[in-house]
């Protein structure tokens, strides 16, 4: 590896700077050397330890060029790793400036980034990731690990597929209640509500059952997937983004004892919109309302989590842990060899993955209309 494959961006200083506004710098970027500037040039390096030293015998104000030490060597990105572990080394350098070939300064590398890239240990922040059909999906936004955007898809359609079973359930029950009930308590049960409903014609008179099946198809939908694979490659993703962002070695015995729930799941929004849509759409005051998604919003990640518990995530098994170590060993290997890999912003919301699922159950959705159509249904689905 090059040093240039690791290197990161970093605040500078000036020559002409003060030494209080270079420990300022330092402080914030945490990292105990910076570059000295002059005219786009790099020209030396201050150190903690020097600022550290001025800060206990000098009493006067002094500026950055009268304490910085010279650039041993220009580094340039083409640089090997193990070059730059033996000049930190030899030097006792903390860090290291990357000049590229017109000299101006690329970024640095620091001593922790080249151990951690030369023994394989360098891991990513933060990781989102989805489950599919086919197996775990990982990326970085500017990485990606597991399977590919056909998965992505898959899982769209998947769950568009459970939502029109879930409304065809609801209304399939209704309609057997109407038959069944019709006979029993006469014509005027309902007026053949579940009927006209089902074949879209007509006006219900019990309307407070409209108002209730949406939740009753989202309880059938979140039912559904939990007896799918599915939930089972949810829970092998979410363990193996808690062992990459724990720097956990991904073992099948580490990676199992991961918790199977995960603070930026998906659905944790979900439970956000599932309890703000409800207020909203409830009869009650404004001002309870506005109190009540107020409250809403201190507790939808509470929510979340206990509907990934008992929904959305299961036990995954083996060969479901399986593709999870191998989209998070994909993942890795990509970030190490590239960590700061610029990607413009497009590519980075292509990751994410959503733009996929969404397409796909948008399609699936589509197509199931366009076949009730064609067999004289009207648009009662979606």
């Amino acid at each position: 590896m090059r040093v240039g494959d690791i290197v990161r961006p970093c605040p500078v200083v000036q020559v002409t700077d003060s030494v209080g506004k270079a420990a300022e710098a330092i402080k914030k970027s945490g990292c105990p050397i910076l570059p000295v500037l002059q005219d786009g040039m790099v020209v030396g390096m201050i150190d903690e330890e020097t600022l550290l030293s001025v800060s206990l015998n000098s009493h006067r104000e002094l500026q950055v060029g009268e304490l910085m030490r010279p650039v041993i060597s220009p580094i340039s990105p083409d640089t090997p790793l193990s070059y730059a572990a033996w000049l930190m080394k030899t030097q006792g350098l903390p860090a290291l400036p990357i000049v590229g070939m017109e000299g101006k300064l690329r970024g640095m590398v620091t001593r922790s980034d080249v151990v951690s890239a030369l023994l394989r240990g360098l891991r990513p922040q933060r990781i989102g990731g989805m489950a599919t059909p086919f197996g775990v999906y990982l990326t970085t936004g500017t990485h990606r690990g597991g399977v590919g955007d056909f998965a992505l898809v898959a899982t769209g359609i998947v769950m568009a597929v459970c939502l029109v079973l879930a409304r065809v359930l609801v209304l399939t029950g209704l309609y057997l209640a109407d038959v069944v009930l019709r006979p029993i308590f006469g014509t005027s049960y309902g007026a053949g509500f579940f009927i006209p409903y089902l074949t879209g014609f007509g006006t219900p008179p019990f309307t407070f059952l409209l108002d209730i099946m949406p939740w009753i198809e989202i309880l059938l939908f979140f039912i559904l997937m939990k007896l799918l694979p599915l939930t089972g490659y949810h829970g092998a993703e979410h363990q193996v983004v808690h062992a990459i962002e724990q720097g956990e070695d991904l073992r099948p015995e580490v990676v199992s004892r991961m918790p199977l729930e995960h603070p930026r799941c998906g659905t944790n929004l979900a439970a956000l919109v599932i309890l703000v849509s409800t207020v909203l759409i409830s009869n009650i005051s404004i001002s309870v309302k506005i109190a009540l998604v107020v409250i809403a919003s201190f507790f939808w990640r509470q929510l979340g989590m206990w509907l990934q518990r008992i929904f959305t995530v299961k036990r995954p098994k083996p060969y479901q842990i399986r593709s999870g170590l191998k989209a998070g060993e994909e993942l890795l290997m990509r970030f190490q060899h590239q960590p700061f890999r610029p990607l413009p912003l497009i590519g980075q919301i292509w990751n994410m993955g959503f733009l996929q699922v969404l397409a796909g159950a948008w399609l699936t959705l589509w197509g199931i209309n366009q076949i009730a159509n064609a067999f004289g249904f009207p648009r009662f689905l979606f």
